[in-house]
């Protein structure tokens, strides 16, 4: 009976240890609440992308993540600034008036095939016309007028901007 409980114990560990996350496939974020995340925005919407996603002259490094090869060096993660024009459905906090607003957001000037922990950034296709196009987006205004991500640029894809799914 001795043998099969150290067996056991053995295979128990093994199934731990492989579970367990590697250091080197982790990162830190900053993780709000929908609470404070909605406390923070000065504009929260349901909205549409209306036009194709352009790109500014912004370039930039999204704060806090970074990148790490094989030989376990790390870099910075690169972006580009682009815009996209959203024409609301609904107002849930903010300026009731505005119809139509300009969402500064970024895409990544390369993306590593495969990674892991990556930036939770966003992407929008205004072709697509239907319902499922819509967004519940948690948005900062900038000082030039265009409206940013509640909580940063890196990760918005994670609680700042979710698309809606409408039946």
């Amino acid at each position: 009976m001795r043998p099969v409980r150290f067996v056991l114990a053995i295979i128990a560990v093994a199934i731990l240890v492989c579970a367990a996350p590697n250091p080197s496939e982790a990162r830190l974020m900053t993780v709000l609440s929908y609470r404070q995340v909605l406390d923070k925005s000065d504009l929260v919407v349901i909205a549409t992308p209306k036009s194709k996603t352009t790109d500014t002259t912004e370039q930039a490094y999204l704060p806090n993540i970074f990148r790490q090869d094989e030989k376990g060096n790390q870099s910075d993660v690169k972006a580009i600034g682009v815009e996209t024009v959203f024409e609301v459905a609904a107002v849930l906090k903010g300026d009731q008036a505005i119809k139509l607003f300009t969402l500064h957001h970024y895409r990544e000037v390369q993306t590593a095939a495969g990674e892991l922990n990556g930036p939770l950034l966003v992407f929008f296709d205004p072709s697509d016309t239907s319902q499922l196009n819509s967004y519940l987006l948690f948005l900062v205004r900038e000082p030039d007028g265009r409206y940013a991500p509640t909580g940063g640029q890196t990760d918005p894809g994670y609680k700042a901007i979710n698309r809606l799914n409408v039946e």
